[in-house]
């Protein structure tokens, strides 16, 4: 290699080790996203419908993503490229999306920044990190939950499952992607789940199994005020009728008559508002999105866990619901003025209706099979939208596969009904080899209706 090109090749590597930075002084908000996936996808989609945003950075995003945002090619947790690309990029906005982001503090990182950051500090967070804290803490605010026990360790539990007998809830203290949760029906299910790598390390819960409806409540919680968002209904089962393995969530759908928009608020003050009291109260007061996974049963609501984040598939149906500007009401949450805020600009929900259809790699919710190429997105039917989970471009430009969820074929309707019609229309026209989705979601609500 000849001098001259070694020098320019010692320039580039030093110009990607620095964030690309952004010239100040253009009118809107510069907003980061933390995240790659579905959710986070929907939130970027969500702030570039606002006519207040001038620019949107993700990251590490997908090839979605990079149609309408800026890719930044750097880990979501590495703090001092982040603490970085906040100054140089003149950030005013930062949403962190995934749960294990959340977990790591990324919050308490960029709040470090000065700028309105809407993701839970580390301790507050602990609702979802510690299934085990999350529990105390609805029996010190008085909010009804499922019977449970905790236990040191997996073998620790197994002693005590002849006691329990079954059926059972077996859920790993931890995060676990959304596949630490095994609803055994038998002792011998129950011993498999305690074997299982999502649940045979660390602190292990036993959960009473509650029968009823489900359905998703997230609220905008800023200390003790709380602002309830649209509710949702997901489906976590990886098969039809809800059979087999736990995922991250197969699709979703908003509004459901299990939990109407008129009782949300109602709902999240019963629900999430003593959560967020009790918090503050601790000294490590809330503030982002806290999202209450709800039992609907004979004897009246009851809370299944809590997530310190927008869930996922819940944002893909719900923030299209949001009416105003998002990025506004995210500020506002961001610098703790979310009261003043929603008194002066009420939060109101579309009437129009939303389901997401996930599509998935071959062997998901276990290692997924990944780099097929995916074809049909220019051939999608009238309000149709598909918002990309794990995709990235091959060498060639192709896109392809990255990951589990790769796609979320997400549709909009009048109702349920034609919105569900929709979404299936989409997912149809959309391939990769060894692709896979449930052919049910929403069913039970266009049932229902």
């Amino acid at each position: 290699m000849l001098r001259g090109e070694r020098v320019h090749q010692k320039i580039w590597e030093q110009r990607r080790q620095r964030s690309p930075g952004r010239s100040p002084g253009a009118p809107g908000l510069n907003c980061l996203v933390l995240g790659g996936g579905g959710r986070e996808y929907a939130i970027a989609w969500r702030l570039a419908n606002c006519s207040s945003v001038t620019t949107i950075d993700v990251t590490p995003g997908n090839a979605g993503m990079s149609l309408f945002t800026r890719i930044i090619g750097f880990n979501p947790d590495d703090v001092p490229r982040i603490e970085e690309h906040v100054l140089a990029s003149h950030i005013d906005l930062a949403i962190v999306g995934p749960d294990d982001l959340v977990a790591k503090g990324m919050g308490d990182v960029l709040r470090r920044s000065g700028i309105a950051v809407v993701g839970a500090s580390r301790e507050a967070s602990k609702v979802e990190w510690s299934k085990s804290f999350a529990k105390e803490l609805m029996k010190e605010a008085g909010v009804p939950t499922a019977g449970w026990e905790a236990f040191a360790d997996a073998g620790a539990a197994r002693d005590a499952l002849e006691r329990w007998g079954a059926p059972l809830v077996v859920k790993a203290d931890g995060l676990a992607l959304g596949k630490g949760v095994v609803v055994a029906r038998t002792i011998e299910e129950a011993r498999e789940a305690l074997g299982s790598p999502a649940v045979a390390d660390g602190r292990v819960l036993f959960e009473e199994l509650l029968e009823g409806d489900e359905a998703s409540l997230q609220a905008l919680v800023d200390g003790e005020t709380v602002v309830a968002l649209p509710p949702a209904r997901d489906h976590k089962r990886v098969g039809d009728g809800d059979t087999g393995a736990n995922t991250g969530g197969m699709g979703a759908f908003s509004p459901t008559t299990v939990l109407p928009d008129a009782d949300a608020q109602s709902v999240a003050d019963a629900l999430i508002a003593p959560i967020a009291k009790a918090l503050a109260a601790r000294g490590t007061p809330y503030r982002g999105v806290l999202y209450a996974g709800l039992m609907k049963t004979s004897k009246g609501w009851r809370v299944l866990e809590y997530n310190a984040r927008f869930g996922d598939p819940e944002a893909e149906v719900t923030l299209p619901r949001l009416e105003g500007d998002f990025a506004r009401l995210m500020v506002a949450l961001g610098e703790g003025k979310l009261a003043e805020y929603v008194a002066a600009n009420p939060l109101r929900f579309s009437g129009r209706a939303f389901v997401d259809v996930v599509l998935c790699a071959e062997n998901y919710p276990g290692t997924p099979k990944t780099g097929m190429r995916i074809d049909g997105l220019d051939r999608l039917p009238e309000g149709v939208f598909a918002f990309h989970g794990a995709t990235r471009r091959d060498g060639t430009g192709n896109l392809v596969a990255s990951g589990g969820r790769v796609m979320h074929m997400v549709a909009s309707g009048e109702n349920v009904a034609q919105a569900r019609d929709r979404a299936y229309a989409g997912a149809e026209r959309v391939s990769f080899e060894g692709r896979f989705y449930r052919s049910d979601i929403a069913r039970q609500e266009v049932a229902v209706a």
